[in-house]
């Protein structure tokens, strides 16, 4: 069995990162690659998206965008303009395949994401929760926001009526 190693995503990725999202999500919850792509080049000055690698075998991705609470992309955005003065970390995706699982590639790419949130001196990650995974973001120390602009209550709205933003503080 050959090691697992991160690799930054790149726009030759975006097959792999739709292959994996389809394992992953329901249909409700599938970006398209103009969408991933339009994320991709966003982040690429950031080095703020991995995916994870066993041998050509895309095991797991983690997209991650440095925004602000407003400039939340919508669910399948087509285009993405990053603030100049991000506030927090977003981490927008992440998706383990089933032949991923039980390898702890979600909390390695996370911790490489808050590592990376150090570097860029962000001391704040945010996400949404969908697919009934908040239970599982609060074990790792998130929390969802309750009071929300009407901007983010807006964008939160297309990834459906369960999805929450949620958000934790870095030491």
């Amino acid at each position: 069995m050959s090691e697992i190693v991160l690799r930054p995503l790149s726009a030759a990725d975006v097959p792999s990162v739709l292959a994996l999202q389809a394992q992953c999500y329901g249909a409700d919850f599938l970006e398209d690659a103009q969408a991933f792509a339009a994320k991709l080049r966003a982040a690429e000055p950031y080095r703020t998206c991995w995916m994870a690698w066993r041998g050509e075998q895309p095991l797991a991705y983690l997209v991650g965008l440095p925004l602000c609470h407003d400039s939340l992309p919508a669910l399948n955005a087509q285009s993405l303009q990053l603030p100049a003065e991000p506030r927090l970390l977003y981490l927008h995706d992440l998706a383990v395949a089933p032949a991923g699982r039980s390898l702890g590639l979600a909390r390695r790419l996370v911790e490489h994401l808050e590592r990376r949130a150090g570097d860029l001196g962000l001391k704040t990650l945010g996400l949404v929760a969908v697919q009934g995974a908040e239970t599982f973001w609060q074990r790792q120390g998130y929390a969802s926001l309750q009071q929300l602009s009407a901007t983010l209550a807006a964008k939160l709205a297309s990834f459906g009526p369960e999805a929450r933003f949620m958000q934790r503080s870095l030491a």
